[in-house]
């Protein structure tokens, strides 16, 4: 599920007070090799990581905010305008709460395969 959302600018003047909206930006679910990104805008944030899985927002390759979907804590660039994509990730998510991934759940094991 990816949403990409542009507006186009109208007046010199809409430029700079919407300029973070004439990026292109991409809601969709972090995959797992997305941990370290999202520890590092947690910690920009100066919050603790909220449990898994999350929702992100991503512009120019860069994930400036995240919502956890089981606790719906926020975290986002205090750096960056973020406070329309804030509001973007909570409608998308709609309220949806799911269980917490656990942080040390490994993989089930592989069947291995025995001649006959």
């Amino acid at each position: 599920m990816v949403a990409v959302i542009s507006l186009p600018l109208r007046r010199r003047s809409d430029r700079d007070r919407i300029a973070a909206w004439s990026l292109p930006t991409a809601l969709r679910l972090a995959g797992d090799a997305e941990g370290a990104a999202l520890r590092r805008l947690a910690e920009l944030d100066s919050r603790p990581l909220p449990p898994g899985p999350h929702l992100v927002a991503e512009r120019e390759g860069r994930i400036d905010a995240a919502l956890s979907l089981a606790s719906g804590e926020l975290i986002a660039d205090p750096f960056r305008r973020t406070a329309e994509l804030a509001e973007l990730l909570r409608c998308q998510a709609g309220g949806l709460r799911v269980r917490a991934q656990r942080r040390d759940a490994r993989p089930a094991p592989r069947p291995e395969l025995v001649p006959a």
